[in-house]
């Protein structure tokens, strides 16, 4: 526990100082962008703001992991409906607290600040998710080297046709281990791909089947753009409350557009509300990552409708036996963490499924278990 603790502080301390580094750097290159609050003002002043939003943000997780953690450790869908409830309140919860968040900061700050602020915030959450979100299969294909795979081809157009959908393009990559994801984007369509690790690893054309039907069922429920949408939110709640923070503190701007408050009074109000948008941010965050989990869930469903819940069950042991023995340093240092079908996160401080776009092997198992027998409507 002491060294993750440390280790944490080593890379926020890490962070903070490269990112003075930088806003050095952009103070001789841009000093009108640095700030006009005097010489390194706009640079110490953010730096500070960073600061304070690290610290806010490791607190806030590590009293969600004593809060929340124990509460989800042994919850499992009970069944596909219960599952689709869980997913539907989460959404809503997220959705909610977006609604929340605007409606406070316009009853509190006023028309104007809190457009100014949520425009800025919206524009820096979006414009980067959508720009990764439109070339994120070109940057997959040729990271792993994936092409076009005729064999495979024609199982995905057999199992989309019995999920009544279109076929994406299969593709094979060039990948020592086992692995299969799918992605998409309007202006390059959509695709499932599994690596040559996979092919080998798997026992049976079922278990196949039951990975390919489960990245099929990523494709048919959109979650790749459904996960970009609900991934925005606690990015621009995040956003809203660390410009907050930075008006509150040092700017003295106007906090409704008519007349400036009286003095530090209402620079402190909208100090904290910015500290509490911070922690806003970081719990909608934790939603968010519930949410992929249970769309996880809906997926290992669909994986188990084309195939079978047996074949989904042995497919998730054989990739759940293969990165536990071999596979665990590839999935922690790998950049696309979010693209594996298992997968594998070092506990921190007891932030482990907290933190997780994938829920446990054995959850997933436990939840396929349950649709042994019945109709499954994924």
């Amino acid at each position: 526990m002491r060294a993750k603790v440390l280790l944490a502080l080593s890379l926020i301390a890490i962070a903070l100082i490269s990112l003075f580094a930088i806003q050095l750097l952009l103070y001789y290159i841009a000093p009108g962008y640095a700030g006009p609050l005097g010489i390194f003002g706009g640079i110490w002043l953010w730096w500070l703001v960073d600061s304070l939003a690290y610290v806010i943000s490791i607190v806030t997780l590590l009293l969600s992991g004593v809060l929340i953690g124990r509460f989800i450790e042994r919850r499992v869908p009970a069944d596909m409906d219960a599952l689709r409830a869980s997913m539907l309140s989460t959404a809503a919860a997220v959705i909610g607290g977006l609604v929340l968040v605007f409606g406070i900061v316009y009853q509190v700050l006023g028309g104007e600040l809190a457009a100014s602020v949520g425009l800025i915030a919206l524009l820096f959450a979006v414009v980067p998710s959508f720009i990764s979100w439109l070339a994120s299969p070109f940057l997959v294909n040729a990271f792993y080297r994936c092409r076009p795979d005729p064999a495979l081809q024609r199982v995905v157009d057999e199992l989309a046709k019995k999920a009544g959908m279109r076929p994406p393009r299969a593709m094979r990559a060039a990948m020592p281990v086992p692995n299969a994801f799918a992605y998409s984007s309007p202006v390059a369509g959509s695709y499932v791909a599994v690596t040559d690790g996979l092919l080998r690893l798997v026992k049976s054309e079922d278990e196949l089947r039951a990975v390919l039907g489960h990245e099929l069922g990523h494709l048919k429920h959109r979650d790749n753009g459904v996960m970009m949408l609900f991934g925005i939110v606690p990015t621009v709640i995040y956003y809203m409350g660390r410009l907050l923070l930075y008006v509150g503190l040092f700017s003295g701007r106007y906090a409704d557009g008519e007349r400036r408050r009286g003095g530090g009074t209402s620079g402190l109000v909208i100090a904290v509300i910015g500290g509490v948008l911070l922690v806003v941010s970081i719990v909608v965050q934790l939603a968010v990552l519930a949410f992929s989990r249970l769309r996880e869930f809906y997926a290992d469903a669909h994986g188990a409708k084309v195939a079978s819940p047996f074949a989904m069950i042995e497919s998730l042991k054989s990739l759940d036996s293969f990165y536990r023995r071999y596979g665990k340093s590839y999935i922690e240092n790998s950049k696309l963490k979010t693209l594996f079908i298992y997968a594998f996160t070092e506990p921190f401080i007891g932030l482990e499924e907290l933190l997780s776009t994938h829920p446990p092997i054995w959850k997933r198992i436990a939840f396929l278990e349950t649709l042994i027998g019945r109709e499954i409507r994924a």
